[in-house]
């Protein structure tokens, strides 16, 4: 409860000191005569001069700060407060007594470990004196046994190194001697068969260097065959389409999986069905606009030409051929100069090699074919 009331003076004290600070501030900006508007009580009051407010807030601070101070000094002033420090101070002065009482014991009991100590280290040092004269006589004994043996045992294998040295000298002889004469047999037999070999060498070389110019002459009759039944080929054989009325849909280059799904559930399941379908009853089902399935159906009637590959389909349309109807209005020449200018230019950007142009007469039997 003291305490509390300690806190409140504190409170009010730095309220009043608070309200003095703001007097001073007024009194500054407005006058120390001037009148001014309490927020709280102006109603009741209504106008107050700078310097009452001024007066009764340093009053007030004044007041309270002493009320707190000697609330303060009461309390430090009280006797229940000093006998209870008085008492813990002679607790402490007690504790501090039993203290010194245990250190003095313990330094005690210190010292008589220390001189069992010493007199353990002494008794060990002498032990260990005894035992290591003990060790020397054991070392001593041990040694001179052991140069009796050793030099008896060195005895007995210098004897028995020198008889199997002797052994081995004789076995070394005879070894020697059947391994020459085995030797010279084997030389006479291997020169021999190496002389036969090498005539059998000779014999086959030959055989080789004739079957190796008969190959070459059949080689060459080979080739020149191989370049007469490709220019028969060229001559006789009809190039094939590499589409058939009967193909996927899917094989006409820009339909995927799901634009051949889509075909085929409004019932176009091959190149024929999608060549004869109106564009504008395909755009209407799928997602597709009527300009691009012609596209399509003009690339696939293109694609149904005998001669006409991939490749030769990438330089029609660059060339704005897009279906059989663009390719029959067209001069083989003109059409030839047009795909050999886009030619070039794929063939520097590395879309197409050399071996990829078509000649002029592929061109015009694509033309006849069309026309026909």
């Amino acid at each position: 409860m003291r305490g509390k009331a300690i806190w409140a003076l504190g409170f009010f004290t730095i309220l009043s000191g608070l309200n003095a600070v703001t007097a001073i501030f007024l009194a500054i900006n407005l006058g120390i005569e001037n009148n001014f508007q309490p927020y709280l009580i102006d109603s009741l009051t209504g106008g107050i001069p700078v310097y009452v407010y001024l007066i009764a807030s340093i009053a007030a601070t004044l007041i309270f700060l002493g009320g707190t101070a000697a609330r303060v000094v009461s309390e430090l002033s009280n006797k229940d407060l000093l006998m209870q420090i008085a008492e813990k101070a002679t607790n402490l002065e007690n504790g501090q007594k039993f203290q010194q009482s245990v250190l003095e014991s313990l330094k005690a009991r210190v010292f008589l470990v220390d001189e069992s100590l010493d007199a353990a280290k002494k008794d060990i040092a002498k032990r260990f004196g005894e035992q290591d004269k003990e060790i020397k006589q054991v070392h001593a004994s041990l040694a001179n046994r052991f140069d009796s043996k050793l030099a008896d045992v060195t005895k007995q294998v210098g004897e028995g190194f020198t008889d199997q040295a002797e052994m081995l000298k004789q076995f070394h002889t005879s070894l020697v001697n059947r391994f020459n004469t085995k030797l010279a047999e084997v030389d006479d037999g291997v020169t021999k068969r190496l002389a036969k070999i090498e005539d059998n060498t000779q014999k086959y070389a030959q055989r080789i260097n004739k079957s190796t110019t008969t190959i070459m002459r059949q080689e060459g009759e080979i080739e020149d065959i191989k370049s007469k039944l490709v220019r028969l080929e060229d001559e006789f054989v009809k190039p094939k389409p590499q589409l058939t009325s009967q193909s996927n849909v899917e094989d006409v280059r820009g339909i995927g999986e799901t634009t051949g799904n889509e075909l085929r559930e409004m019932g176009i399941t091959n190149v024929g069905e999608l060549v004869l379908t109106d564009p504008a009853v395909i755009a209407e089902k799928i997602d597709m606009s009527e300009k691009t399935v012609e596209k399509l159906q003009g690339r696939a009637q293109l694609a149904m030409v005998p001669g006409i590959t991939e490749k030769d389909l990438i330089l029609l349309e660059d060339a704005d051929i897009m279906s059989r109807k663009d390719l029959a209005t067209q001069d083989p020449i003109d059409l030839g100069k047009k795909i050999s200018e886009i030619f070039k230019a794929c063939v520097e950007e590395g879309k197409l090699s050399e071996l990829d142009k078509p000649s002029i007469e592929e061109i015009d039997a694509w033309i006849k074919f069309v026309k026909a």
